[in-house]
């Protein structure tokens, strides 16, 4: 029997974001081995790149999944739902409450995996391994305008547009907005629109949105 799925973020994506419902997860490995399956025997009629998650639905909510935090999924999930051609009914009845502290934790931990391969390898790895507190501390000593490198981890125009995406989300929770699309983070930060659409490499903005994460993030720490 073929998987149920839906597709879901940004109608402008250069990759397909795709979520298949199952009805059990197993280990990391077994969890790619069933994202492999199933987007080799689905026909999305596109020639996108799948980027393919996993998730348990009970009761019209995700209540565990793949790749990411549930919660962030599942409102993606329903408030996406119709800016895509969709197979299959909303699987998603409705919002649930957000975790800031889980958002905060994998944008901290993606800004930083993004200098392992900079000559910060050591620095980066060692704060990946540790708090966001450490993390924080590695990201306030980042000068972004110094690298140019970043290796395997993508271009300065790719990394760029990682780094804004994940600032984008994280800065709009922390103003208690929900943002799943290019188009919402632009909207709420005009000086991202250019790093979010691939088109940007000085790093002026980028570094002042770091900075505003970073601030934020320990205000909202001691509050």
């Amino acid at each position: 029997m073929k998987p149920t799925y839906q597709i879901f973020g940004s109608k402008s994506s250069e990759d397909l974001d795709v979520c298949f419902f199952v009805d059990s997860l197993d280990g990391i490995r077994g969890n790619h081995e069933v994202v492999k399956m199933y987007t080799a025997q689905t026909n999305f009629n596109t020639s996108k790149p799948v980027n393919a998650n996993l998730a348990i639905v009970e009761n019209g909510i995700v209540i565990e999944n793949f790749k990411g935090s549930a919660d962030e999924l599942n409102n993606a999930l329903y408030t996406t739902y119709d800016l895509h051609d969709q197979k299959f009914k909303n699987h998603i009845q409705h919002m649930v409450s957000r975790d800031l502290q889980s958002r905060i934790v994998r944008c901290a931990r993606t800004l930083v995996g993004n200098f392992t391969r900079t000559d910060l390898r050591i620095q980066a790895k060692a704060a990946i391994r540790e708090d966001v507190d450490t993390q924080l501390d590695f990201l306030a000593t980042i000068q972004l305008e110094k690298y140019t490198d970043f290796g395997k981890n993508g271009s300065v125009i790719e990394v760029y547009k990682t780094l804004a995406f994940q600032l984008g989300m994280t800065l709009a929770l922390l103003n208690n907005k929900e943002v799943y699309t290019k188009e919402a983070i632009i909207a709420l930060f005009p000086e991202l629109e250019n790093y979010i659409l691939r088109k940007e490499q000085n790093s002026e903005a980028l570094q002042k949105h770091l900075k505003l994460f970073i601030t934020l993030v320990r205000n909202n720490t001691k509050s």
